[in-house]
């Protein structure tokens, strides 16, 4: 309470337009929130906090690249934070800027390396698994796995250092940390940032599995098949420019692991040979021209399967592998036939597969995310069934309850994908009603599509995780 002829402080109109812009922001209703934080950056140009939120807000819109930039505006007013550098790193990296990202980190990572070997160096497994994610939805996919075996190489070295624990504790008599050290050796690979780099490693193999990468003179050949003589001028041109590109930047990082090596001291080195052995160096083009997919994917699941069991997307990954093994074979043993009719018997209940599709999309007729996958269902079981499949996936009409960002982008990503075939314009008549909708998300913005085709769209979405309300 104020006394009489006190006045407020002149910044409580600051912290309760800050207050209001988080309040809005949670509910949902963004152009308010921008509105009251504006508000706040004009009247405070210098607080960091309100950068802060500006990028937040960007963030749960669905527009990481503006997201990005006011997270490095907050950066700039305070270069020796290393927590707000880890941050805009961190959103530079959702954003898909991964460049910038790196070249953010180099500020606090030891001079003379490359940032991100460095990083790999001190097992900064929070930058790995995020650009693990960026080179995915880039199609960039050899490099993405070779972070996942890097994150897995990790978790073994950790493994192997606990050994010399062991002799340690039962020297010191320190029964309570050796008893807790054991109970970790038991569920190591539970933890979140193994999870995510073995989750996107088996959806990559999955994705090389069923469209595997094809000689790249040989793609140029089917390519340049149905293009015109100014279409394929234009498409030459654009690839020797990457080429000339892609040979600099391998030249780049050729010199930067000469200079690291020379920089390593001997003593490092050969305790590297004694416990573990030279390792295999791990290049991105052997990685995602493996012949055995499924079997490198296998590697990954096994640990979930021991140890995240209670995750359904543990299952979710199982079957999405041995859907594709079993393919391979005409028939399944008998008693594999035998339980899995028994079990379809109790699930179904004497109803066929599309009544079963029907009476889902029935009972859950106001969920997007339901509608979405019965949609799917109803297009793979019957293919002339298209149009009403996406008509259901695509309902924006006011009985529906989750209507955000995170729905409305997975349905578009479903459009481009190939859920449902070849619907170029349905998608551009679902982006159009979403931009309506959602003025500022990146994904729905005009022109997404129009430059590089579906990839260029896809690599503006965000991961799902990232549009929560998370700090």
């Amino acid at each position: 309470m104020l006394k009489k002829g006190e006045k407020e402080p002149p910044t409580t109109l600051l912290w309760v337009q800050y207050f209001l812009a988080q309040h809005f922001d949670k509910l949902g209703q963004y152009s308010l929130a921008l509105d009251y934080i504006n508000a706040a950056i004009a009247s405070t140009p210098t607080l960091i906090e309100l950068f802060y939120m500006k990028a937040k807000i960007y963030k749960h819109i669905g527009n990481l690249r503006e997201a990005a930039k006011w997270m490095d505006e907050a950066q700039s007013l305070d270069t020796a934070d290393r927590f707000i550098n880890s941050k805009c790193a961190k959103y530079m990296l959702r954003a898909n800027m991964i460049k910038e990202a790196e070249e953010m980190c180099s500020k606090f990572t030891r001079e003379g390396v490359s940032a991100m070997e460095n990083l790999n160096e001190m097992q900064c497994m929070w930058f790995q698994t995020e650009c693990i994610s960026a080179y995915q939805r880039l199609g960039r996919y050899g490099d993405a796995l070779k972070k996942c075996h890097e994150v897995e190489r990790h978790f073994f070295e950790i493994t192997d250092d606990q050994f010399d624990f062991h002799t340690y504790c039962m020297r010191k008599m320190t029964l309570r940390a050796y008893v807790d050290l054991l109970r970790l050796e038991d569920i190591l690979r539970r933890h979140a940032f193994y999870f995510k780099a073995a989750r996107s490693a088996i959806e990559i193999y999955l994705k090389l599995y069923d469209n595997p990468l094809t000689n790249e003179s040989k793609q140029q050949e089917i390519n340049s098949e149905n293009l015109s003589a100014k279409e394929l001028k234009k498409m030459l041109s654009k690839q020797r420019r990457a080429q000339k590109k892609a040979k600099l930047e391998e030249e780049r990082k050729h010199a930067e692991r000469e200079r690291q090596q020379k920089n390593q001291k001997k003593k490092r080195e050969e305790e590297e040979e004694e416990t573990s052995g030279l390792k295999e160096e791990l290049i991105p083009e052997k990685l995602e021209r493996t012949e055995n997919p499924l079997e490198e994917a296998i590697k990954f699941l096994i640990p979930l399967k021991n140890l995240v069991a209670d995750n359904i997307d543990t299952h979710l990954l199982a079957f999405e592998i041995y859907f594709r093994k079993v393919s391979n074979h005409s028939n399944l043993p008998d008693i594999v036939s035998k339980v899995l009719s028994q079990e379809m018997q109790k699930i179904f209940v004497n109803r066929d597969l599309e009544s079963f599709n029907e009476d889902f999309l029935k009972h859950n007729a106001t969920s997007l995310q339901h509608l979405l996958s019965g949609a799917k269902m109803m297009y793979f079981l019957d293919k002339s069934r298209q149009e009403k499949a996406i008509a259901i996936a695509t309902r924006l009409d006011e009985t529906i309850k989750d209507k955000n960002v995170k729905t409305l982008i997975k349905v578009s990503e479903a459009l481009l994908d190939g859920s449902f075939g070849n619907c170029h314009s349905q998608y551009e008549e679902y982006r159009v009603a979403c931009h309506n909708l959602l003025p500022f998300t990146s994904a729905f913005l005009p022109g997404v599509n129009e430059v590089n085709g579906q990839n260029t769209a896809r690599s503006q979405t965000a991961n799902y995780d990232v549009l929560a309300n998370e700090t």
